[in-house]
């Protein structure tokens, strides 16, 4: 062992090398980041913002009766001037920042639509009139029936957390400013989103990560008895979160609400593995061992359990690299590089410092859970003299159970990330119900030469892909160059052209372009008139049914396509949808990986394949149990669980490591097979159970998150946990157990 005071230099000076870091934490949940920087939609949507403004949004929602008063109106546009200042935002839309195309003596002429500097040139009325009758505005900054107006804030470029919180925080202050409260109704969009995902990262971490480290300490003093034992603990576990957490910031990637559950996951690991340690100096001690004998007994007996459990669990977390999403590969591979701190913390630091400073005696016998170990040994003893029954039972509730298992779904859905009395669900629905739906999809129009898209018969086929779009229930709105050049010509032309409105001329449709002096064109296609698009508003948030949408879209455009021109989907919606067949797949290969590694590693330890399908197979168990509860409960397979088959596959396994290496170490003495299944248990009982007790409680407490994904991840690791402890101490008994029950073969007479 290392001499004391350099154990404790070296696990002191850890936790002091890694607060620079912890100080530098970059908080960032913003959509870009769950997408590969080298993905297609990715590429795509950088390439668009070189050219269009970002599909982000804040949209602030109004009410009242007075929403065309010249004080409101004054107010309003006060408002969004001052936006406008803001260095993050690129754009405020609104009543007095839009254009509206007016028709004059000589042809046509862009004005705002409501006039902030000439407001008593119209009655209120006149106002609402001539709003509700433009092109655009209904339905995107004010309800059909003008009973509210929208300010929507549209940021630059951004991809932080962050600089979203910024404008959120700017625009309550220019509303408060302008006394405009009493008239907001809603707050939502893709910007407000964000906010409440990084609020709620920030109150999660506040409370659950001290929380964690708390139940973990009561809990080390409930099961061993001693405060001294807990006070190492607790440095054991500050070490190993602050150095996991230490080593996201290093790698530059950003804390999200995903690598935000690894302190926890860190604390809960750490106190199960510190467990195993105690326990095996409680035994010791109970063999009246003395203190160097304790120590060195029990690193004997789980110094190479505890290596093993180390590495199956990090192979479970490292599966989750398959997972093609790069907060999910974070978590996976500082999980792992965590599950190694904490071996060297359990085994290599912490006994030197238990033997300098641990000097009082342990309690030989009474402490926390003392009847444990006889209720595991009695369940081990059911399971041997009813392994058959135990096994077929198993075997018949796994069949009952698969139809469950298989109605999970998988599905991300971003209103359904809060409860329908959130703020922000709250909000969003309001914006929907007056005006249309708040995520944003593009349909990229790409002609093959320069001014590809001044052509009369492209327009056409634009309108009338756009007249399918609308009829479409999942599509509020669809918006392009089309509107703008059909709202030209209706003013150049000064009469009522109805349906009609767009030119079927070319040198009408030139000479519309060449007069036009207004902006908003230029946010729909760019100057060369080779690139445009189609600004979609869906009315549906979860990942399958935007992604139903693009299938149909794809296909109509595949039955029908626009001679030309090049179509590609594009969007926040796309890039949400593209995140399903990133999780099927990645599941499927992290599962794959996790089971494949942990095999040949269990294999290794106990050099037989048999034996490690023997401690694998009652480990599947609870993986079927998590599902058949996703599947009962309607919870679906998200960016948050797809982390849990390859975090409760690793941790599940390691009490079954201990308790088989137990059996094996009885049989190798010579104890016989029953008594060795029975000892094993009992040794290990308190210990496992005590485990379980101390991962379950500090996994609900993720639960308790107001955000859905983080509150779902940690309830399933709690039932899978709880099954995996009910499931180990049955099924493996009754494994072993059905082993002794062949007979023996027959010998010839000679």
């Amino acid at each position: 062992m290392l001499p004391p005071w350099l154990a404790l230099a070296i696990l002191l000076g850890l936790q002091l090398a890694s607060l620079p870091f912890l100080f530098k934490i970059h908080f960032n949940n913003s959509g870009d980041i769950y997408s590969p920087a080298d993905a297609p939609v990715i590429q795509l949507r950088e390439s668009l913002f070189r050219e269009f403004p970002s599909d982000d949004a804040l949209i602030a929602l109004f009410e009242g009766d007075e929403l065309f008063s010249p004080a409101f109106l004054a107010a309003l546009d006060r408002v969004a001037k001052k936006m406008e200042t803001h260095p993050s935002v690129d754009r405020v839309i609104t009543l007095t920042t839009i254009e509206h195309i007016d028709a004059t003596d000589d042809g046509f002429a862009v004005s705002l639509l409501v006039d902030p500097d000439d407001l008593a040139a119209r009655t209120p009325a006149e106002w609402k009139a001539r709003v509700l009758d433009d092109q655009l505005a209904p339905g995107v900054i004010v309800s059909k029936d003008g009973k509210a107006v929208a300010l929507v804030v549209r940021p630059i470029v951004l991809k932080e957390s962050l600089a979203r919180r910024d404008i959120l925080i700017a625009l309550d202050a220019a509303i408060h400013a302008e006394k405009l409260d009493a008239y907001q109704t809603a707050t939502a969009g893709t910007v407000a989103q964000t906010v409440e995902e990084l609020r709620s990262l920030w109150r999660d971490s506040a409370i659950f990560i001290p929380l964690t480290v708390v139940i973990g300490l009561v809990l080390l003093w409930w099961v061993v008895g001693r405060v001294r034992p807990m006070i190492i603990g607790g440095l054991a576990m500050g070490t190993v979160v602050s150095v996991s957490v230490a080593g996201i910031v290093a790698s530059g990637q950003p804390y999200t609400t995903i690598t935000a559950m690894i302190p926890t996951l860190m604390a809960a690991y750490t106190t199960a593995t510190l467990l195993h340690l105690y326990a095996a100096i409680q035994r010791a001690r109970i063999a009246r061992l003395s203190r160097p004998q304790r120590i060195a007994r029990a690193l004997k007996d789980t110094f190479v359990p505890g290596l093993f459990n180390v590495l199956t669990t990090g192979a479970g977390l490292l599966s989750l690299l398959w997972v093609d999403i790069p907060p999910v590969q974070t978590f996976g591979l500082s999980g792992a590089i965590g599950t190694l701190m904490v071996f060297l913390v359990v085994f290599i630091l912490v006994p030197p410092i238990l033997l300098k400073w641990d000097t009082p005696r342990w309690p030989r016998r009474r402490s926390g859970l003392a009847h444990a170990r006889r209720i595991a040994a009695a369940v081990a003893v059911f399971s041997l003299r009813n392994a058959r029954a135990v096994l077929i039972g198993t075997l018949l509730l796994v069949a009952a159970a698969i139809p469950l298992a298989l109605q999970v779904k998988v599905e991300s859905n971003l209103i359904e990330f809060f409860a329908p009395d959130h703020s922000i669900s709250r909000s969003t629905a309001r914006v929907e119900a007056k005006l249309s739906g708040v995520t944003t999809m593009e349909i990229v129009l790409t002609a093959p030469e320069r001014d590809g898209l001044k052509n009369p018969a492209t327009l056409a086929q634009i309108k009338a892909l756009q007249t399918w779009l609308e009829q479409q229930p999942e599509i509020d709105r669809s918006f392009s160059l089309v509107e703008v050049v059909e709202e030209m010509n209706r003013a150049f032309s000064g009469e009522d052209l109805g349906d009609h409105a767009l030119p079927t001329n070319r040198k009408l449709v030139e000479q519309l372009l060449l007069i036009y002096d207004g902006k908003d064109l230029y946010e729909l296609v760019n100057r060369e008139f080779q690139r445009g698009r189609i600004a979609l508003n869906l009315n549906v948030h979860g990942a399958n049914e935007i992604g139903q949408v693009i299938e149909r879209i794809e296909a109509h455009l595949g039955a029908r396509p626009i001679p030309g021109i090049h179509t590609e989907m594009a969007g926040f919606g796309r890039l949400f949808s593209d995140q399903e067949d990133r999780i099927v797949v990645g599941q499927v290969k992290s599962f794959a990986s996790a089971f494949l590694q942990i095999l040949l590693l269990l294999a290794l330890l106990f050099r037989s394949f048999r034996g490690a399908l023997i401690c694998l197979v009652p480990n599947l168990a609870p993986l079927l149990f998590i599902f058949v509860v996703m599947g009962a409960t309607g919870i679906a397979l998200d960016v948050a669980t797809v982390l849990i088959a390859g975090v409760i596959l690793g941790i599940t396994v390691d009490d079954t490591i201990h308790l088989y290496h137990g059996y094996l170490h009885r049989i190798r003495r010579g104890v016989s097979p029953v008594f060795a299944i029975i000892r094993s248990v009992e040794a290990s009982g308190r210990a496992v159970v005590a485990i379980s007790i101390v991962l379950i409680a500090q996994f609900s407490l993720l639960g308790l998150s107001d955000f859905r994904p983080t509150a779902h991840f940690g309830m399933l690791c709690a039932v899978g946990l709880f099954a995996g402890q009910v499931f180990e101490l049955l099924l493996m008994p009754a494994l072993l157990g059905l082993r002794l029950r062949k007979p023996p073969k027959a010998v010839k007479a000679p």
